[in-house]
């Protein structure tokens, strides 16, 4: 079963349990009417319209990732397909009149379905908005507007932390193969001084898109912080990890960055370190690990330049 059904498990069981019983409730109950009083028009209508419905929640559960927009889709269509449901029954059983819950049951889930629809669709609209500004995102599972970064075409630290935790509850078997890589932008702080913080902000953008490139597609690439990018990289040993690293570190000083007016050209550089999340249990373990790695690193460069 796809993941994101599996996800909407017992939403789909809820929902089959409460057509299950109202059949059952129908047939115990009431009297199934004769072919020559079965009104065609409204059983092609309504039962057409919950068939469509249940193709809708189809397409939204298998195309959408996970999030709030998705939920409301989901839940506000399950409300409108048992409102359609308890119609069409009404077309092939009649129920005596004195029975009035069927009625409640036809009516009630209606205006729940519709306003937990618009509710969706009108996050959905605000979605959209953000997605159309960015080039190219970089998401994994659950979708969230909200966490997308403000300078660059990425999300931000809290969806990855967020990404990072899921993963993190689950089996060592998945979480064995999995790494974290921190890039961090060197003499950044330069760059801000000498031509400004809007030259700066083009430098990230650049370089998001640089490292968006160059990353496979099923990796997870964030902005951590001021000029520091992190990237989740899943079935990937700490071997592998490091080579990834170093190639991200020679594209960045190899190519050429441009000042946007001034045609002047400004060196890149960047320092990378990544680590296992095997052995880690909370993100912010992980992260303060990978900053501590970062700071010995920097270290050592600067001894290293010191003796020279």
């Amino acid at each position: 079963m796809p993941k994101y059904f599996a996800y909407y498990r017992k939403p789909f069981l809820l929902l089959a349990t409460f057509c299950a019983l109202s059949l059952w409730l129908f047939i115990r109950l009431g009297l199934i009417k004769s072919l020559h009083e079965w009104n065609w028009v409204d059983i092609l209508g309504e039962g057409g319209a919950t068939v469509f419905i249940g193709i809708w929640i189809f397409f939204i559960v298998k195309s959408r990732p996970l999030g709030r927009v998705t939920n409301y889709m989901f839940y506000g269509l399950c409300f409108i397909f048992f409102h359609m449901w308890m119609d069409t029954l009404d077309e092939f059983i009649r129920l005596p009149k004195e029975i009035i819950w069927d009625a409640w049951l036809e009516s009630i889930p209606f205006p729940i379905g519709l306003c937990l629809l618009t509710t969706g669709i009108y996050f959905w609209h605000q979605e959209e908005l953000a997605i159309s500004k960015q080039m190219q995102k970089r998401e994994r599972v659950y979708r969230d507007h909200r966490l997308f970064d403000a300078l660059t075409p990425l999300a931000d630290a809290n969806y990855f932390k967020a990404q990072l935790k899921s993963i993190m509850e689950q089996d060592d078997i998945v979480k064995s193969d999995v790494t974290v890589l921190l890039i961090d932008m060197q003499n950044f702080n330069q760059i801000n001084q000498l031509y400004g913080f809007d030259e700066g902000t083009s430098v990230l953008q650049y370089i998001s898109q640089l490292l968006s490139l160059n990353l496979r597609p099923h990796d997870l690439l964030c902005r951590f912080a001021g000029d520091r990018f992190i990237v989740l990289l899943p079935n990937t040993t700490a071997q592998q990890a490091e080579k990834i690293a170093h190639q991200l570190e020679r594209m960045i000083m190899t190519n050429a960055y441009y000042h946007r007016d001034l045609s002047v050209h400004i060196p890149l550089k960047a320092l990378t370190t990544s680590c296992s999340i095997q052995h880690y249990d909370q993100p912010q373990q992980l992260l303060n690990a990978l900053n501590q790695q970062l700071m010995q690193l920097k270290k050592h460069y600067a001894v290293q330049r010191v003796s020279v």
